[in-house]
């Protein structure tokens, strides 16, 4: 771990030189998630379920299964993953969630799938709808040039010591940060932010980062635009959260 001062590769690092670094380039997109709260509660029935994957066919997405538990339509496919929730949590509001787990393509042909979702779901349930809340969750992985990536965090990003550890009693098998940010003004339209940067328990090698973003501000369905928001968090994703990573500034 110790020693890597520079990169004969040419590769970005993200870190201090003496000690591991966060190696940007191998960015690894493991989750993306769109979707928003809304009123009315929508009609969640086999009927409408039909109706909608016909919606979504005519919009060139079809899927493998087709669920219809109580008060929820969720549709799903494996290759490439995708999974669209439609569901009433409590009156009087419905939920849409569009989901790739680890997604096998782009930030931007996942965002178009979005928008695909969204013009099925208005050609289904057609008439006023107003969106209470919008929120985007979005997972990375990155490779550590370290043989552990919460002894990055821990020691080279913080400057701790590991005896300091063994408070515990135990091994620390790995771990990490988390981060809420609210928006600098109520009324500025920002989102809420909620960052976590922890080892992977199932790599130790690689860093996870998730972002989640939720923007509280009422407006109407047509002012739900799942590719602007996908963009904004991703940017803030790649470029404020790996900033910090590094120590430095964006």
């Amino acid at each position: 771990m110790r020693g890597l001062r520079n990169n004969a590769s040419g590769a970005n690092l993200v870190g201090p030189v003496t000690g591991s670094f966060m190696l940007e380039h191998t960015r690894q997109s493991i989750h993306f998630g769109v979707g928003c709260v809304f009123t009315p509660q929508p009609v969640c029935d086999t009927d409408h379920a039909l109706r909608f994957q016909q919606a979504l066919a005519k919009e060139g997405l079809t899927f493998t299964s087709a669920n219809t538990p109580p008060g929820a339509i969720i549709l799903g496919r494996a290759s490439p993953p995708l999974e669209i929730r439609l569901q009433q949590p409590g009156p009087p509001v419905g939920q849409l969630a569009v989901v790739a787990a680890y997604p096998q393509r782009t930030l931007d042909d996942f965002a178009d799938e979005a928008k695909m979702v969204l013009a099925a779901f208005r050609a289904t349930w057609p008439g006023q709808i107003q969106v209470i809340g919008r929120d985007v969750t979005i997972r990375y992985l990155y490779d550590v040039a370290g043989e552990h990536a919460f002894k990055y965090l821990w020691e080279d990003r913080l400057q701790r010591r590991e005896e300091e550890l063994n408070a515990f009693g135990r091994q620390v098998l790995g771990g990490g940060l988390r981060f809420v940010i609210p928006p600098t003004d109520v009324d500025s339209g920002e989102p809420n932010v909620e960052v976590k940067i922890e080892s992977f328990l199932a790599n130790p090698k690689k860093l996870f980062v998730e972002l989640q973003m939720q923007w509280p501000r009422p407006g109407s369905i047509e002012e739900f635009d799942p590719e602007k928001l996908l963009r904004e968090s991703d940017r803030f994703a790649t470029t404020e959260v790996v900033a910090f990573i590094g120590g430095g500034e964006t």
